[in-house]
């Protein structure tokens, strides 16, 4: 098959990381040809040097995106289409806000596209709540626009349907899974940024949107400070001015800033826990990560997230922050508990997709969409 990767839509975010697992992966099916449209933060993640000759490499400096700018970039993608004229389009994460003339499928796991009902909505100011229903509208008339999607969970395809009226035979679901660079995690280091001491230490690996319900911290770290006489510290990986904003001094706060999947193994080596209060998601690689570096996790009671977890994760009500506290106390205090945590995730790991496992079902999706 000739077929189009694009992913110049994709600017932050796990998008990243998936995009970059699946194009390595790749790599191991030359039987195909491959176009890869490449955004400037996978193209500047992505070693070009260890492809060959069956791939070719497009990097489009503007996202298509862009209601403005994207006009140019759109205009190219189509040009390029045109040139290449593959069997198919595979959009990694849609929208693509851009309609190939070819058979287009599109990944899709931007869950405020098709949770309507979810709390997040409620912790959006309200000018950012009317934004925020302005571009999903944007985003969903796009997103119909693809002949096939390819979703993470069967919760996710069940919104779908339910909520953007989209044929269940138009949806296929493929899991996702950890980044390749963790599967050599025996042999991966204490990551230098993260200073050695005896504080229990949670890695809070995430963007700043609003649905990761990042500001909770700072009133947990308060209750932390009067309840526990241990110290904790929580690692965050957002942009230092977000940061700055966002938190005040605080020494059981610390920035990492944003970082390179490469870098990830190392963090999650250095700390005692994962921790992820979020309100939204389809599906976080975070939850595998933690699992393959046997981290316990710490995360909200949603049904997302049981789906993945099960019983290998601590759940905690993401709205209380005397819950969450009592929770990340409870972990630390209890090494029984971090160890049935961990020997859960060691589980449930052999139910998850590998790089390879999902490379293959993407593309066994391609050939019977072209037979």
């Amino acid at each position: 098959m000739k077929l189009i990767i694009n992913t110049s839509n994709i600017v932050i975010g796990g998008g990243i990381q998936v995009s970059l697992s699946f194009l390595e992966a790749l790599i191991s099916h030359p039987e195909n040809e491959y176009h890869i449209f490449l955004s400037p933060k996978i193209s500047e993640q992505l070693d070009k040097s260890t492809f060959q000759g069956n791939f070719k490499f497009y990097k489009i400096p503007i996202s298509p995106s862009s209601l403005l700018k994207g006009f140019k970039t759109r205009k190219k993608l189509s040009l390029l289409e045109s040139q290449i004229n593959p069997d198919l389009v595979f959009t990694v994460f849609g929208p693509a806000y851009w309609n190939p003339k070819s058979l287009h499928v599109s990944g899709f796991a931007n869950g405020w596209c098709y949770t309507p009902n979810s709390i997040a909505f409620n912790y959006l100011p309200r000018l950012a709540r009317i934004k925020s229903r302005f571009l999903i509208t944007i985003k969903n008339y796009f997103i119909k626009k693809s002949d096939f999607l390819i979703v993470e969970t069967d919760t996710a395809k069940k919104n779908i349907i339910s909520h953007l009226k989209i044929k269940e035979d138009k949806i296929f679901v493929v899991g996702n899974t950890f980044h390749q660079v963790f599967e050599s995690h025996d042999n991966i280091e204490w990551n230098a940024i993260i200073e050695k001491s005896k504080c229990y230490k949670l890695l809070v690996l995430s963007s700043f949107y609003p649905h990761k319900n990042l500001l909770i911290l700072n009133k947990v770290v308060e209750i932390l400070r009067e309840k526990s006489h241990n110290k904790f510290k929580f690692f965050l990986t957002i942009p230092d001015d977000k940061f700055n904003e966002a938190f005040p001094e605080n020494d059981m706060i610390e920035n990492l800033g944003p970082q390179n999947i490469q870098d990830c193994p190392g963090l999650y080596k250095s700390v005692d826990a994962l921790f992820l209060p979020t309100l939204l998601e389809t599906f976080t690689a975070n939850y595998p990560e933690a699992m393959v570096m046997r981290k316990p996790i710490l995360t909200s009671d949603l049904d997302f997230a049981r789906e993945l977890c099960g019983d290998a994760a601590l759940y905690f009500n993401p709205l209380s922050v005397s819950d969450i506290t009592e929770k990340i106390m409870d972990l630390e205090g209890d090494e029984s508990l971090k160890i049935r945590l961990v020997t859960a995730g060691d589980k449930r790991l052999k139910e998850f997709e590998t790089a390879e496992s999902r490379t293959n079902k993407y593309l066994e999706i391609f050939k019977k969409l072209k037979a």
